[in-house]
Parts: structure tokens; sequence; C-alpha cells
């Protein structure tokens, strides 16, 4: 997943229109406790809850990248 590059795709095939980034939904099982901590950093942030499971994965896959 991609943040803030445009190498992502684009939900529009016409120039000059706004893009979004296709996304997909996934569903995933968590322990209470990392949902709990999820939810309070998003508040804290002023941030969506996938937006820090977002953040945490692009820093777990650069850290392996870097290794």
């Amino acid at each position: 997943m991609s943040t803030a590059t445009n190498d992502h795709k684009t939900t529009s095939g016409e120039v000059g229109k706004p893009t979004r980034p296709l996304v997909v939904k996934y569903t995933t099982h968590l322990p209470a406790g990392w949902i709990k901590w999820i939810k309070r950093e998003a508040v804290e942030r002023d941030m969506k809850d996938y937006e820090i499971v977002q953040l945490a994965l692009d820093n777990l896959k650069r850290s392996q990248q870097a290794a």
C-alpha cells in the first residue's frame, strides 16, 4: 500500500477529473488490545483507524527493505 505516491491506479480515466486511489476493502482479526491502541492513536493523531494501520504496515515494509 502506498500513502502519498503517484504509483497507484485511479478510479477515473478521464483527463482533468480528480482521481482517487483504488483501494480494496480488507478484513483481518486483531486482539482487542491492538484495536483499542489503533483507535486511540487515530483519535490522538486526528486520523482514521485504517490510516494508522497503513502507516504501521508501510513502516514494517520499509524496515524489511532496508535490511
